[in-house]
């Protein structure tokens, strides 16, 4: 199972090693990414057959039963955003100017500009704290509930100016967060995260992923395996926490005890790939 299939990259690698008669699931929230991937893997020689399915990875055991399985061989989890995604009018990125959406899904009830014009001074400031870490979150949700009074923030450049003037407009550096939200010197633009934050929040992303990986370990046959690859510190540690539990458990097997991250190399290549963390672990007898 691809559980973040997007456009297909990993499943179309998956497809061509995976052996005759295999099966592979592949499921995303976003349905233009699901007709990407068909697309891609209907190109890919293979001797497995596929399905994609539009959908959200919190319902693995109803998509496995679905399409005839009671347990899988493998789960891929990549929680980063695809560039198409971050390329796309819907939000996700200040580096030009879209409405304030950042739903993965399209039918999702809540937008990022639902959160801002909505929400109190002090839910905002706490959503910033907790899914941004970010330390100015109490100014910059005074910033956004002034602005707001003079009208509805709407666009993604509307809210990264008032981000960048709430923090006096410095890029800061920071380890954490994904390439495209860098500036020189590894610096960050200072909306990097407040959009972070708001994507998580919009998306319900650490909710979802802390309720489905110990959902993915149940689904496991013997000497299966799962692979998670985050992209900030909030989802390496959910990653992190529950894997050990089920390692002193006697659940699982951990295959990496430390994080595996991109070589220098990988990340010339794709330096996007600079801030990934990959976690594998075993299911046990």
């Amino acid at each position: 199972m691809d559980a973040t299939v997007g456009d297909g990259g990993h499943a179309q690698l998956i497809l061509s090693q995976i052996s005759p008669g295999g099966f592979l699931i592949g499921i995303d929230q976003d349905p233009e990414a699901t007709e990407i991937a068909y697309e891609n893997l209907s190109r890919q020689k293979s001797n497995a057959k596929f399905v994609v399915v539009h959908g959200s990875f919190s319902h693995l055991g109803g998509i496995l039963k679905d399409a005839g399985y009671q347990r899988a061989d493998a789960i891929l989890f990549d929680l980063g955003i695809s560039s198409r995604e971050l390329l796309s009018k819907r939000g996700f990125s200040f580096q030009f100017d879209a409405p304030l959406d950042m739903r993965f899904n399209p039918e999702a009830p809540v937008t990022a500009a639902d959160i801002v014009n909505s929400y109190s001074k002090e839910k905002i400031a706490q959503l910033l704290w907790e899914f941004g870490e970010e330390r100015a979150s109490r100014r910059i949700a005074e910033a956004i509930f002034m602005a707001r009074r003079k009208g509805k923030i709407t666009s993604t450049l509307q809210l990264a100016e008032i981000v960048t003037a709430a923090k006096g407009g410095r890029p800061q550096h920071s380890p954490r967060h994904p390439q495209g939200s860098r500036g020189r010197q590894g610096r960050i633009h200072p909306a990097t995260q407040t959009f972070q934050a708001l994507r998580i929040a919009v998306n319900d992303e650490l909710k979802l992923l802390a309720e489905t990986l110990p959902q993915a370990i149940q689904l496991l046959n013997p000497a299966g395996r799962i692979a998670v690859i985050s992209y900030h510190s909030l989802e390496d540690r959910i990653v992190k926490n529950i894997f050990r539990d089920a390692a002193r458990a006697g659940v699982v097997q951990l295959i990496t005890k430390k994080p595996v991250r991109p070589t220098r190399e990988e990340v010339l290549k794709n330096p996007r790939a600079r801030s990934a963390k990959l976690r594998v672990i075993n299911k046990l007898n």
